[in-house]
């Protein structure tokens, strides 16, 4: 009784038990928490967390230094940081602190999960000793546990390099297709050309020009206000099938005054720019 009970406490203050109850208190704090503790969870989580269980998982053959633990961890846990960011990206998800706190929480908890995975299933292997293998008669063989061994060094020795590999194609790959998709966005911009003088009337034109106008955000609408608020003009938008619009208007040259674009159901102006008044 004393031997199980002294097992499961090992097992509950063990590294990996310590990684994951740290991981779910660190998203608990970023997610609910007083500032301090969201502060706190954060760096946890996109410094250290997701690096040590990496760390755990993939050089778990080998023996490591202070120094070696200490440099692994944050690079580790950053590679996950812009990989997760990158999926989320390219799976038109909102890049905001609950998608960032579920991602790198949940492949923490899912690398430490696959630590905890018996060696055994994780490689294969059946219930045996290595050294059980017997020749088989005639010209067929089994294979020496010595060269057994060597491809399995090999393999764990070549996986850190693969992965980093995989991560790096990954992680250039999404970055092109992020890039792509943001490239085909289409940004709506409103301008105006300077202003003529004033005339006899106290008056000059405007050249107005907007582009990147989409039929979908339609119909458009155009306000000028005056310093206090005041509506001076307002009028419809047709633009052409290019998304573009132009218009010559006259406006009071003795006002500062305010050039708002609307979208259709819109309240607050999707675009603005000032016009200066003429002292």
């Amino acid at each position: 009784m004393n031997a199980v009970a002294s097992r499961v406490v090992a097992c509950a203050v063990s590294m990996p038990a310590l990684v994951a109850v740290a991981t779910v208190a660190s998203a608990a704090g970023v997610l609910g928490g007083p500032q301090a503790a969201a502060i706190v969870g954060g760096v946890l989580l996109g410094f250290v967390l997701p690096g040590l269980a990496l760390t755990a998982l993939i050089v778990r053959h080998r023996t490591l230094s202070a120094v070696e633990r200490t440099v692994l961890a944050p690079a580790f846990s950053l590679a996950v940081l812009v990989l997760a960011g990158l999926i989320l990206q390219v799976a038109g998800l909102a890049l905001d602190r609950t998608s960032w706190t579920l991602a790198t929480g949940g492949v923490t908890l899912a690398v430490l999960g696959l630590r905890a995975v018996p060696r055994a299933v994780r490689s294969g292997e059946e219930d045996g000793e290595p050294g059980d293998a017997r020749p088989l008669p005639g010209l067929f063989a089994a294979r020496p546990p010595r060269q057994k061994v060597r491809a399995v060094q090999l393999v764990r020795q070549v996986s850190p390099l693969l992965l980093v590999l995989a991560i790096l194609g990954g992680a250039g790959y999404l970055s092109f297709v992020g890039s792509q998709r943001s490239y085909e966005v289409t940004v709506t911009a409103l301008s105006a050309a300077p202003p003529g003088d004033p005339d006899a009337a106290g008056a000059r034109t405007v050249d107005l020009a907007a582009s990147g106008l989409v039929p979908a955000d339609g119909p458009y609408r155009m306000t000028v206000t005056d310093p206090t608020g005041a509506q001076v003009l307002e009028q419809a938008v047709p633009f052409d099938a290019d998304g573009t619009w132009r218009v010559t208007l006259r406006l009071p040259s003795a006002q500062r005054l305010t050039v708002s674009l609307f979208r259709a159901g819109d309240t607050a102006a999707y675009r603005t720019l000032s016009i200066a008044a003429v002292g």
